[in-house]
């Protein structure tokens, strides 16, 4: 079988991947990439993203090879620059032909579009020859504070139309694809952890490196909600008792609005100098690295999104032995209440704060929480999703192509 996903937004390459080099460089790069590795193992895997010259020549090649059974295939749009996610709606009618040649030239069995545009140009494009088409949202726009018309008329049309959609998370199911298209039972099949080999720890310029820390990693983008965290660690007891540490992106190359979120965490953190880093890089080495120490420290993960669609994150802090406080709105819910491993809060300074000092203070609860995780995250593997899609797959997939 011959698996083809397509992912348009973000800096797609090979690991390792420079995450946060853009706002739109995140965990569905992971997510795709996790997935295209575990499939590879009985199919052969293509993944399609938008060419484009800025950031480097890795990201205008026409094809590169990943791992055996997996390429990343590029299409050409008309614009030669990087385009956000949002702009990248007004390109999709230029990738048409480019993306047409592909699918002759590859003869995919499916397709797995990510993201509404991604699934709008496989539903126009590939519908017609035949070949199948599974979506997965990632994040849908009725839940932004700002709802897109656009994209909520195409997330409606790949919801109805394409053969399966397949989502992370009970929320998404029950009640994100339930808002678009009640008929519509979307299926649930959870992801793993994303692998990472430890490095060294990025500069950290703390003053006690031994105190426990508290540490999130996301974009810096409003729904994020990362200064909340700031927050909660500069207005209570936290700030005495352990580091704050907080991933947000590659700093260098980012967007107005995340350097608009970033001056408001360094604003929320001035006077803590010595107990607050907001590295300004970082690759997969630091961040397995930063996971590590932060249990090691008997410190807490936190994921304080205003809404969390599923939470790779607070997989990959169970399968370091790291306990999380995470928000309670979304995916988060149903992970933690299945690995057993922290706590869920309100996404406000507070919740927050309150459920980091609980966990410092009870280490027996600290420990039995960082044991649960490491105990229970095998629910969540790379392995048994690529059997449950493949098993969907081929209840969909193409065979016409032998017959041309």
């Amino acid at each position: 079988m011959h698996i083809m996903h397509i992912a348009l937004g973000g800096c797609f390459r090979p690991p390792p991947v420079c995450y946060g080099l853009t706002e739109d460089t995140g965990g569905h790069i992971a997510y795709v990439l996790s997935a295209a590795m575990a499939q590879s193992r009985k199919a052969r895997i293509s993944i399609v993203t938008r060419a484009f010259d800025d950031h480097g020549p890795d990201y205008a090649a026409v094809e590169t090879p990943v791992a055996p059974g997996v390429t990343i295939r590029r299409i050409r749009g008309g614009s030669s620059a990087y385009l956000t996610k949002s702009a990248l709606w007004d390109d999709l009618r230029n990738m048409r032909r480019s993306f047409a040649a592909l699918l002759d030239r590859q003869r995919p069995d499916i397709i797995h579009a990510h993201f509404a545009d991604a699934a709008e140009l496989a539903l126009d494009i590939a519908g017609p020859r035949g070949i199948p088409v599974v979506y997965t949202p990632h994040s849908l726009a009725l839940d932004k504070t700002a709802p897109e018309a656009r994209r909520i008329r195409a997330e409606r049309r790949a919801i109805r139309e394409c053969a399966a959609v397949i989502v992370s998370s009970a929320d998404e199911v029950e009640r994100q694809v339930h808002s678009y298209a009640p008929e519509v039972q979307a299926i649930r099949i959870a992801p793993g952890p994303t692998a990472r080999s430890p490095g060294a720890l990025p500069e950290l310029a703390l003053d006690d490196p031994d105190r426990p820390m508290i540490l999130s990693i996301a974009r810096p983008v409003a729904k994020k909600n990362l200064a909340a965290l700031v927050r909660a660690y500069a207005g209570s007891a936290l700030k005495d008792r352990a580091n704050l540490v907080i991933l947000a992106g590659q700093h260098a190359t980012l967007e107005p609005e995340a350097h608009g979120v970033l001056d408001g965490l360094r604003q929320a953190g001035a006077g803590l100098g010595g107990r607050f880093a907001l590295p300004p890089a970082h690759d997969g080495g630091h961040v397995a690295a930063l996971y590590a120490r932060a249990a090691q420290t008997g410190g807490v993960f936190v994921n304080p999104a205003l809404f969390e669609p599923f939470g790779l994150t607070l997989l990959e802090a169970a399968a370091a032995g790291l306990p999380v406080v995470a928000t309670r709105h979304g995916g988060p819910s149903r992970i933690v209440a299945e690995l057993g491993n922290g706590a869920l809060v309100d996404p406000e300074p507070g919740p927050i704060a309150q459920a980091c000092l609980a966990l410092l203070d009870d280490r027996a609860g600290w420990s039995a929480a960082a044991a649960n995780g490491l105990a229970r995250i095998g629910r969540y593997s790379w392995e048994r999703y690529a059997e449950e899609t493949l098993h969907l797959y081929g209840a969909f997939s193409r065979t016409a192509w032998a017959a041309e």
